[in-house]
């Protein structure tokens, strides 16, 4: 190997950012935590992209974020950002439909919107990703094995953080914006209520839980009641130890 190709080798490897996810029940602040973990927005980050010192800043990304690096990608994620959050909660189509979909959301979104960001050195942090599916997918009759398949060409973060907190509390908190797909329309309960909410929420996040085992993410317990800037007061070194640690390869899938 030349000298030039040995140190553009090196450059590469050095710019590489680190790709986290926040993960945990539905209602235990994923998105707000993560919006005031990262430096930069997305926008601002897109931006800057190219430019010198990208490297080691951290952008917060939403999952539901529409690709601004692909025009064409960006076309087709508004149409499955429609289906997927702005199309009312039914129990008309069939798991397989949904889960169908988010795999093709997770695949363009990894593609278009991280990874650029992951090039150009950016550490990116996302108010989760797929494991909050797997964990309540599982609930809904797929397997491991199914999940692995149907999910296996979407690139997982390098780190996961696993909230968790009183699930009842959590409910108590914000019990009227909880959707039905969160009370756990799609599991089989009926008359959704604060009952089928704990019920549901608890088994995936006992879910969550043993992925956490199994694959040594940090776990990080929350009083429900505490202020946001408690919260992140107790996460920032969490994160930043994980940005500290060497970039390099996903973690395993769950």
């Amino acid at each position: 190997m030349s000298k030039r190709a040995e140190a553009d080798r090196n450059v590469e490897g050095r710019m590489q950012g680190r790709f986290i996810a926040l993960e945990g029940p539905d209602g235990v602040g994923k998105s707000t935590l993560a919006a005031r973990l990262g430096h930069l927005t997305y926008p601002a980050a897109v931006a800057r992209l190219g430019a010198d010192g990208a490297e080691r800043e951290l952008v917060f990304v939403s999952r539901r974020q529409i690709s601004a690096t692909s025009t064409y990608a960006a076309d087709l994620m508004r149409q499955l950002s429609t289906v997927l959050w702005h199309s009312g909660d039914a129990p008309d189509l069939p798991d397989a439909f949904w889960v169908g979909v988010q795999a093709a959301w997770f695949t363009a979104h990894a593609t278009t919107v991280v990874q650029p960001l992951l090039t150009a050195g950016y550490d990116v942090i996302v108010d989760g990703w797929t494991y909050k599916f797997f964990s309540k997918l599982l609930l809904q009759g797929y397997t491991d094995t199914d999940l692995q398949t149907i999910f296996r060409r979407v690139r997982m973060p390098d780190a996961v953080v696993l909230l968790t907190a009183d699930i009842g509390a959590l409910y108590d908190r914000r019990q009227a914006r909880f959707r039905p797909a969160e009370l756990g329309m799609h599991a089989g309960y009926t008359a959704l209520s604060r009952d089928t909410f704990i019920d549901y929420q608890q088994q995936g996040l006992d879910n969550l839980l043993t992925y956490a085992a199994r694959h040594g993410w940090c776990t990080v317990a929350l009083d429900p009641g505490s202020s946001i800037e408690a919260c992140v007061s107790t996460l920032a070194p969490v994160i930043s130890e994980i940005r500290a640690a060497t970039r390099g390869s996903a973690t395993r899938r769950p």
